[in-house]
């Protein structure tokens, strides 16, 4: 199974976190092309088991500004647009199994500070109630680490999950 790429447990000590790449990456790497319900079904079914994943998703957009949602039958709730949102679109799917919280950033570039102070607070809130919480950026490594060593985590292993 390539979906989902990079996925990894981090320690913390309430509740669980995890960090992975997009729907899609693992199948596809860099390749822009849209990613279809069976790619996002295999994503869907190598996350860790849960009976719900809060999802903190740094997607935003790429450094020529297209957005990382380009690639989705869904959008961010940030932008405007006809399809659903990620939120929407996973209820839809997938039934309450996933709440999305965003925090867009821009790919290569970091995480600007007070996108990392909002997505940290967001985190550590949801661990602090004993959730299940999964950050995702594009490749999963990058600007989901940040976020992680932000809250006081550590790679549980240097194995992925």
């Amino acid at each position: 199974m390539k979906e989902p790429i990079n996925l990894r447990e981090w320690l913390v000590s309430r509740g669980r976190l995890f960090t992975c790449g997009r729907p899609g990456r693992g199948t596809f790497g860099t390749e822009r092309r849209q990613i279809h319900k069976t790619t996002i079904d295999e994503w869907v079914n190598g996350l860790p088991i849960a009976d719900v994943i809060h999802i903190v998703s740094l997607l935003g957009y790429k450094p020529r500004g297209y957005s990382e949602f380009e690639y989705y039958p869904f959008r961010s709730s940030k932008e405007s647009g006809e399809k659903p949102t990620f939120q929407e679109w996973l209820h839809e799917h997938y039934g309450h199994r996933f709440i999305v919280y965003e925090f867009p950033t821009i790919d290569r570039t970091g995480v600007a500070a007070e996108v990392l102070t909002a997505a940290k607070r967001c985190v550590i809130e949801l661990l602090g109630h004993n959730r299940t919480v999964l950050v995702i950026d594009s490749a999963g490594a990058e600007r989901t680490a940040r976020v992680c060593e932000a809250v006081g985590a550590e790679r549980l292993t240097s194995r992925k999950v």
